[in-house]
């Protein structure tokens, strides 16, 4: 086991110096008690791996249950009721199973929505004038959700506005959620959190799932008579929601769920979208204030694109 840091106060523990001023306690504690260290926060002792092992961590999706820690912070149970817990738990194993591993697949046009995506936000084509944007990370969830939204739910839909500010908003809304203080963790983990969505303070999947249903209705209704009437020779469409809907054998209009199609994909989402979206904009900022480094990794790129198309 890690050793645990002393602390003076019980109860409070590190909590009060985690919170205000962690970049030094953790300073302090990596210096005192070598890489992986454990700290006692909010009612809970936390295990600290640091950046040089969090890969290896992250990989081990049998000896860790990252489902469990991370509805303990965004209660998905109480946001997505028409899905069963099992299958929130096993996010990380759904993930791999249905996104990691056609990543390869799935590259080229996602790249291809990249880039229009970003031309469409950025609007780098116009004049070369400064622009200013107000806010970094929902300017990068725009972009990224683009060719998420590709991904999950088709081609057709992802070029639709409205489908895309469903993604990136729910991502942006559910971001809330990991800035509130867990304040009410010393009695249980996650509890306001979830007092805010049991009570109906703030939930925000009703608005986007509402959203959400009225085109998976049209892509679901679309292919379901294609394939009824095309046979063999159907193309079928490579996507998160045919995924879905081949899974669970939908094969009726009659009888679909869409509450929970709905949710299914309303539970991949922050996890798709979030992490990319703070990553780049971090990126983005960082970058942004040393211009230094601008000109070595502009020919560093020249390079790379340049060995790209030599092979």
């Amino acid at each position: 086991m890690p050793p645990l840091v002393r602390y003076k106060i019980p109860i409070i523990g590190h909590t009060y110096s985690y919170t205000f001023n962690s970049k030094e306690f953790l300073k302090q504690c990596k210096k005192e008690y070598g890489d992986i260290f454990s700290i006692y926060v909010w009612g809970q002792v936390r295990t600290i791996v640091g950046k040089e092992y969090s890969q290896e961590i992250l990989s081990r999706d049998d000896a860790f249950n990252f489902g469990k820690a991370f509805f303990e912070i965004i209660p998905y149970d109480l946001l997505l009721k028409h899905m069963g817990l099992v299958n929130m738990l096993n996010m990380p194993k759904l993930l791999k199973e249905h996104i990691f591993c056609k990543l390869n697949f799935y590259s080229e046009r996602m790249q291809k929505c990249l880039h229009s995506s970003t031309q469409k936000y950025i609007d780098s084509n116009v004049h070369d004038d400064p622009k200013v944007f107000d806010n970094m990370y929902f300017l990068i969830i725009k972009i990224i959700s683009t060719p998420v939204a590709n991904v999950f739910i088709g081609e057709e839909e992802s070029k639709n506005d409205e489908v895309v500010t469903t993604f990136a908003e729910f991502t942006s809304d559910l971001s809330a959620l990991i800035k509130i203080p867990p304040f009410l963790n010393f009695f249980y983990p996650g509890l306001l959190n979830r007092i805010l969505v049991s009570s109906g303070l703030y939930n925000p999947a009703i608005k986007h799932r509402n959203i959400l249903i009225k085109y998976i209705k049209n892509q679901v209704c679309k292919r379901l008579q294609e394939k009824a009437k095309y046979g063999d020779s159907w193309k079928r469409p490579d996507d998160l929601l045919q995924d879905i809907i081949e899974q669970e054998d939908i094969d009726d209009l009659n009888n679909v769920n869409y509450l929970s199609l709905a949710d299914k994909l309303l539970l991949f989402l922050f996890a798709s979208i979030h992490t990319t979206s703070n990553g780049c904009a971090n990126a983005l900022m960082d970058l942004a204030s040393r211009p230094q480094y601008m000109q070595e990794l502009y020919e560093e790129q020249l390079e790379v694109h340049k060995e790209a198309d030599e092979n």
